[in-house]
């Protein structure tokens, strides 16, 4: 994955508001990849473009001020990007994309073979090769969407603008902003109201917009491929909290996918005595879930609920899930999440001091706590199996007053199984999941190390998302061969 954030002022706006809108707008972005991070800014016709790995701030904090002109870039994933380009037949030009060219390897012998030579041969690389066959970049960029098979989303910087381009299956959102004399283009629009934009438009997929002097058009369409499929992971995990989705905000879905997995633990009449939420994404899961035992409550369905309990949390800025390697992921996974300094005592004068005493007795006289552990999916499992459910333990499991208490996990993933990786992204490889590794759901119980593991059903997520199920990708939740 890789954010991308792109602005476009006119000549009344102030360096001071392009560079900070620059550097903020690209900042929202970091969520979605923390490998590279890379900044293009057009002056009068010169581009000044950089990419460092590392994480954004650390990196272009104390050199922002060399990004001045009218159109910029900013961008934080996993790949060198920009890319910059400075000699071609459209001019220089810089390009950053996300997504994956799964036909990378073919399309470079096809270079190979009439003389062409390459930096690096990354999809980045490929994709500003293939640009720069056409009559001109639209054309180019159409030429480009005929020749690679996979999913895309892109920001090319040239004296023209900035051409934003969403591939026709639309997996990876880009949505625009706009206020009085500059028009900005992210793929989020979390934060736009900080920068003091308001979000205007979903770009479609296939669609080709220009960003130029403040304002920005509809100019072109790639090729269209045989139907839209934007990823149905997105809300439930990738983007941030703060972000709206196809026109529907991410803890909205987020909140109802909780729901639909208490509502599923009611109706077998399990109520724990705590839920906690994995940082991040996973506390917003945790909220709807617990909102769900409060709604029934008052209906009065139910005789008791759940309390909701902060106990993990991320230390920093870390994705495990965006790390390019499995020694990267565990170790992140690791170091990214710490626990409470409170202990099962602490935990327990609190529900007595609160009057929830029942919840106290229970624990007590049965010498077990029982904890829903809410998260956005299980992947690999490596988080849990390692770190989650023993840091989770050493919270809740202790001798009190010669009763031994012990906790009992169990984990409720908003997202399906995963059965495959993610052909149209970077954050999975190939026989890595735990679904296909471990197929059987007892299996997977085991070897995470937990009292029980259940998911939202296929059917939930579509219901939830909004979306009909044509629309949606779904090849992570289905084998790929």
């Amino acid at each position: 994955m890789a954010g991308l954030f792109g602005i476009s002022v006119d000549s009344s706006v102030s360096s001071s508001f392009f560079r900070k809108t620059l550097f903020w707008g690209t900042f929202y972005n970091r969520h979605l990849g923390e490998e590279h991070t890379g900044l293009a800014a057009i002056n009068g016709g010169v581009i000044t473009s950089k990419s460092k790995p590392g994480l954004f701030p650390a990196n272009f904090r104390s050199i922002i001020d060399q990004f001045v002109g009218t159109e910029g870039l900013g961008y934080c994933g996993s790949e060198r990007e920009p890319f910059h380009v400075k000699k071609s037949k459209f001019g220089p030009f810089s390009i950053c994309f996300t997504g994956n060219i799964t036909n990378r390897r073919e399309l470079v012998d096809e270079f190979d073979k009439i003389g062409h030579i390459f930096e690096e041969g990354d999809d980045i690389e490929v994709i500003a090769k293939l640009i720069v066959q056409g009559v001109n970049i639209v054309h180019g960029i159409k030429k480009m969407s005929e020749k690679v098979k996979g999913a895309y989303s892109l920001l090319l910087l040239s004296k023209e603008g900035i051409y934003a381009v969403r591939n026709s299956s639309g997996q990876w959102p880009l949505v625009i902003g706009t206020t009085d004399s500059a028009v900005i283009v992210s793929s989020e629009c979390g934060g736009f109201d900080n920068l003091g934009f308001r979000p205007y438009y979903d770009i479609k997929p296939g669609e080709i917009v220009l960003l130029k002097d403040g304002s920005w058009r509809l100019v072109n369409r790639v090729v269209k491929k045989a139907r839209v499929e934007e990823c149905s992971f997105y809300s439930v995990y990738t983007s941030s909290a703060a972000a709206i989705v196809h026109g529907v905000p991410v803890t909205l879905i987020r909140e109802q996918l909780g729901a639909c997995l208490a509502r599923k633990d009611i109706e077998e009449g399990f109520i724990p005595h705590v839920v906690i939420g994995v940082p991040d994404s996973g506390e917003v899961h945790a909220d709807g879930y617990k909102a769900e035992f409060d709604r029934q409550i008052m209906l009065g369905k139910i005789d008791r609920v759940p309390f909701r309990k902060k106990c993990l949390f991320k230390y920093g800025f870390a994705r495990s899930f965006l790390r390019p390697t499995p020694e990267d992921r565990r170790e992140t996974a690791h170091y990214k999440i710490v626990i409470t300094a409170e202990t099962i005592e602490d935990f327990l004068r609190m529900l007595e001091n609160a009057g929830l005493t029942i919840i106290s007795q229970d624990i007590l006289s049965n010498g077990r706590i029982i904890i829903v552990v809410c998260e956005d999916s299980v992947v690999r499992g490596v988080q849990i199996k390692s770190k989650l459910a023993p840091k989770i333990r050493m919270i809740f499991e202790k001798e009190i007053n010669g009763i031994n208490i012990k906790a009992e996990i169990h984990i409720r993933a908003s997202f399906p199984p995963l059965l495959s990786y993610c052909s149209c992204g970077k954050t999975t490889r190939r026989g890595e999941v735990l679904a296909h590794l471990h197929p059987m759901i007892k299996d997977r119980i085991e070897y995470l190390g937990v009292d029980s593991l259940k998911y939202n059903t296929v059917n939930d997520l579509i219901c939830i998302l909004g979306r009909a199920r044509e629309e949606l990708c779904l090849r992570c939740v289905s084998e790929i061969k």
